[in-house]
């Protein structure tokens, strides 16, 4: 019952976190909007938690290794993402390139520093799970989360935060990654041509979306398969569209599919009236 309702309140946040990302294409306000929405589902979580207790100790080890942490990882994740961005420099490639290297440094010395717990989690290990994801346990000698006594007894392990932390940084480490490569290559475009500075994506990612969809059906590209177009997309206006085939169901569920592409439609137009009067 607990993994049952536990999955489907994960999809509801990735849900929302999908939709908030298509829709709000100024980053800092998407970002503050992602990590309220997280806040909310784990308050959610929480509350689930403490009306239902685990019938064994194998469904608690599963709560506080398996649930918990994916959902406070989330949290981790968009507001050390909005933290990087709201510091990050103004300036050119190589400062901010600086900057994103130097937070991946960051990141580094944090699995460094939890070397054995982070080679736990990677291999998958399970025979200390009795200490680090029940309740009720503190080993000072496997290193427990120093925050620990502060931490609510009934919804916190001696090392589920922790974890949170560590599948939250992989998520940092593979954003600054990508960050770092599309600033390479948006500096090589900038070097060949100047006239192609900052020639981002201003809208949001719903709209381009409608475009790809409506240059896949009318075979604008001939017969480039829809995952090339957006590939080729992604590229040409720096930006990462995500998962976009979940994102189809989403934009034929609203009341008007193609939103932009009637807007769009709408400013074509009026500019063609302009030009004949």
């Amino acid at each position: 019952m607990i993994a049952k309702f536990c999955d489907r309140l994960f999809a509801d946040l990735n849900k929302d976190l999908n939709e908030v990302t298509l829709e709000e294409h100024e980053d800092m306000r998407r970002l503050e909007r992602s990590v309220r929405l997280c806040l909310r589902y784990l308050q959610k979580l929480k509350d689930f938690c403490k009306t239902h207790e685990p019938a064994s100790p194998a469904e608690e080890i599963n709560f506080f290794k398996h649930i918990k942490p994916k959902f406070k990882a989330q949290l981790i994740f968009y507001q050390s993402l909005l933290n990087i961005e709201s510091r990050k420099p103004v300036g050119k490639g190589a400062t901010v390139a600086k900057y994103y290297q130097n937070e991946i440094r960051v990141l580094k010395h944090f699995f460094e520093s939890n070397l054995s717990f982070y080679q736990y989690v990677r291999t998958q290990g399970c025979y200390l799970d009795d200490y680090y994801f029940l309740r009720g346990t503190y080993d000072i000698h496997l290193d427990p989360d120093q925050c620990m006594i502060d931490f609510d007894p009934v919804f916190s392990t001696s090392h589920d935060h922790k974890l949170a932390q560590v599948i939250a940084h992989e998520l940092l480490q593979h954003y600054l990654e990508q960050a770092l490569r599309t600033v390479g290559r948006r500096e090589s475009l900038v070097q060949a041509d100047n006239d192609f500075q900052d020639f981002d994506w201003k809208q949001t990612k719903c709209a381009l979306i409608e475009l790809i969809y409506s240059w896949h059906a009318t075979e604008a590209f001939g017969k480039k398969s829809l995952k090339s177009i957006a590939r080729f997309i992604e590229r040409s206006f720096n930006i990462s569209l995500g998962n976009f085939y979940d994102t189809y169901d989403w934009l034929c569920g609203r009341p008007s599919p193609t939103v932009y592409i009637d807007e769009m439609k709408a400013a074509f137009l009026m500019r063609v009236q302009k030009k004949l009067k």
